[in-house]
């Protein structure tokens, strides 16, 4: 009995997982090619020589609570692409939720430039691509994977990029939850930190579908949005159809061809929203290890495709490699001669590539 009430005890004092990547003894003309590496778990970065040259500096402070990562991460102005073949590679199906502590971030849109607003946050999909641009930053992410936080959703599929202004009070209860999160997290207990994993991902939940966000492309109102949220039910539930057509999915829905176009305009049509959702299934099969006993031709039916070539085809295009490269890659081992350096702190890497797996 005492035994196992010690054991209990033991496990109580078990501290919140905490990594604390920083270059401090790495040799300035090596940080940013130290720090590029190890980013690239989640970004390909870019920076001006002087920047890369003068005393570079960048460190990334995360915790794991359960099943969700939270990382302050603090460096200097940058580019940040997460590219197709960077989201083959590394087969990662989470969101990103970030906020500003200091310092800004700008993007692109078909509507302008976006920067970040004051006190907002920002939505990352890491399932799609992106490019952004930031002055010197501190800032915090949450990383909740997709299984934990898209059911909970009403629009699951419509948050990347987007913005939240620090106007909305569940943004602003948010925004206090991950600060108070991290500020806390020395204090607080492995266990503490997997009990308090749902209620931040209920929390996130409740923000996402509570804000506003009436600049945003891809959300109608009303009947429009009805109608797009049953059409795009109807497709995902039917991807693995080869005979999915415009022509089945307006006879089904009762729509015409022109509603039907009308709806899938802001995603670039709706032939491009089918190929695209199909493979993305294909990729996150092909990245997972649970499945590695299904063939790609298997994977390849599963996600609409009739042949092989088809499908790597179609495949190469979108994310810039094959099938093949990423079933035989899966979680790319890392391969640099700075992995092994004595005094860097890499576990942020592992985590976040391996959350909930």
């Amino acid at each position: 009995m005492r035994k196992k009430a010690g054991a209990v005890l033991a496990q109580e004092s078990i501290p919140v997982p905490h990594a604390h990547f920083k270059l401090d003894g790495v040799p300035e003309r090596e940080r940013f090619d130290v720090w590029r590496e190890s980013i690239s778990c989640v970004f390909e970065v870019e920076a001006d020589r002087q920047v890369r040259n003068d005393n570079f500096h960048a460190e990334i402070d995360a915790n794991m609570f359960g099943s969700i990562m939270l990382a302050r991460t603090r460096t200097l102005q940058q580019r940040w692409e997460r590219s197709p073949r960077l989201m083959a590679r590394d087969g990662m199906d989470h969101y990103m939720i970030q906020l500003y502590e200091k310092g800004d971030m700008l993007w692109e849109t078909k509507t302008g430039t976006r920067s970040f607003p004051t006190d907002g946050l920002v939505i990352f999909d890491l399932a799609q691509p992106a490019v952004s641009r930031t002055n010197n930053f501190a800032n915090i992410s949450l990383f909740i994977p997709r299984s934990m936080l898209e059911d909970q959703l009403t629009s699951a599929d419509d948050q990347h990029l987007r913005v939240l202004t620090g106007e909305e009070p569940m943004v602003q209860l948010l925004r206090d939850h991950m600060s108070s999160l991290k500020a806390l997290s020395s204090r607080m207990t492995a266990r503490q930190g997997a009990e308090i994993a749902p209620a931040t991902v209920g929390l996130a939940a409740a923000c996402l579908n509570a804000a506003a966000s009436p600049d945003r492309p891809n959300q109608a109102s009303g009947v429009a949005f009805a109608k797009l949220t049953r059409a795009r039910r109807h497709i995902e539930a039917r991807l693995d159809d080869p005979d999915l057509s415009v022509d089945l999915i307006c006879r089904n829905l009762g729509i015409s061809r022109t509603k039907l176009y009308e709806l899938f305009d802001s995603f670039g049509g709706i032939g491009t929203y089918i190929r695209d959702r199909r493979l993305r299934q294909a990729l996150v099969a092909l990245a997972d290890k649970t499945r590695a006993h299904h063939s790609t031709y298997d994977i390849a039916l599963a996600a609409g495709y009739s042949s092989d070539a088809a499908f790597v085809r179609a495949f190469r295009r979108r994310y810039g490699v094959t099938p093949n490269d990423v079933r035989h890659a899966g979680y790319a081992p890392r391969s640099s001669e700075h992995h092994d350096r004595p005094g860097l702190d890499r576990r942020h890497e592992d985590w976040v590539k391996h959350l909930m797996i």
